[in-house]
């Protein structure tokens, strides 16, 4: 078989790139424009394309022949979605992006699509823990541009026959996340941490979230691919944590540090925690992260790549 990872230069499509070579079932080709991705973070047994998905043409061709289409390549951040400045890029790459990869995804008569969304098309939660029934009324652009790829999947599977699954990440971390302003909260932590700068939470830390180990991301994507079922997941760990109490386990795990608290930002919520009940029956996936672990463990590969 051929794969084909979108994005697979970048934090999560590496790590599935890799997983793909681990499993042996068959080629794996990587496109990224390396606007955030890198190339060294390409497995070497990968055959590599710089191309935007916005590119219609290159997409066309690099497509030919391909078998499974592990779609991650997307403007990533909620925070920054809402600077107008960075709007017109996130619907072009979201939006259009994955318009771009769908059609090309038809002319090829690609077996499978994976898609990868996020649990900010949510929104606000009027339950929890959030199954994938709740309602999806996203509270920012870049949750909106993500319930319009879903969309545009399920419209495609209708109309063309393509086969999509739908998985919904929520707060992936490990290690090659790129350290940034908007997305990655663990790994922004851990960087303030190193370079002797304060913890900053925004607001006063009781909004939890569910972290997921991007080895379980993997182990959901690789699920979805080998199996014959369609349809939408949640991923996540099912375990919810408060940013506060995140922030005092690192402060603990490195021994030194201090808290500052900022104004919250808008569009982000209070509280979320994922039901994993369908993609542990449908897909067999069982979440293997041990968040205290994992967490000292990539505060240890950061330190060693400082």
């Amino acid at each position: 078989m051929k794969f084909l990872v979108t994005g697979g230069a970048g934090f999560i499509g590496s790590h599935i790139a890799e997983g793909l070579i681990a499993s042996g079932r068959g080629d794996v080709l990587v496109v990224d424009n390396l606007s955030v991705g890198r190339v060294e973070n390409v497995p070497k047994q990968c055959k590599f394309y710089q191309c935007d998905i916005r590119n219609t043409q290159k997409l066309s061709r690099i497509f030919k022949t391909v078998d499974i289409i592990f779609h991650n390549a997307a403007f990533v951040s909620i925070r920054a979605s809402f600077d107008t400045k960075l709007l017109r890029e996130e619907l072009e790459t979201n939006c259009i992006g994955t318009l771009n990869v769908l059609e090309a995804s038809v002319k090829a008569r690609v077996k499978k699509i994976i898609f990868a969304s996020s649990m900010a098309v949510y929104g606000q939660p009027q339950y929890l823990p959030v199954d994938e029934n709740h309602p999806t009324l996203p509270i920012s652009p870049y949750g909106l541009s993500k319930l319009r790829g879903e969309y545009f999947c399920r419209i495609f599977q209708e109309r063309f026959g393509l086969p999509a699954v739908i998985l919904r990440y929520f707060n992936t971390f490990g290690v090659r996340q790129g350290v940034s302003d908007y997305v990655g909260v663990i790994t922004t932590f851990i960087n303030q941490l190193l370079k002797n700068r304060p913890i900053t939470i925004f607001g006063d830390g009781k909004q939890t979230r569910d972290f997921v180990s991007v080895k379980d991301v993997v182990q959901a994507n690789l699920l979805a691919a080998f199996s014959d079922i369609n349809g939408t997941f949640n991923v996540a760990s099912g375990q919810d944590i408060s940013i506060k109490t995140l922030a005092v386990l690192l402060l603990k795990t490195y021994g030194r540090g201090r808290i500052m608290n900022l104004e919250r930002p808008h569009g982000e919520i209070d509280k979320i925690r994922a039901r994993l009940s369908k993609i542990r029956r449908e897909l067999g996936y069982k979440p293997t992260g041990d968040l205290a672990k994992d967490v000292s463990l990539l505060l240890e590969w950061w330190k060693n790549k400082s």
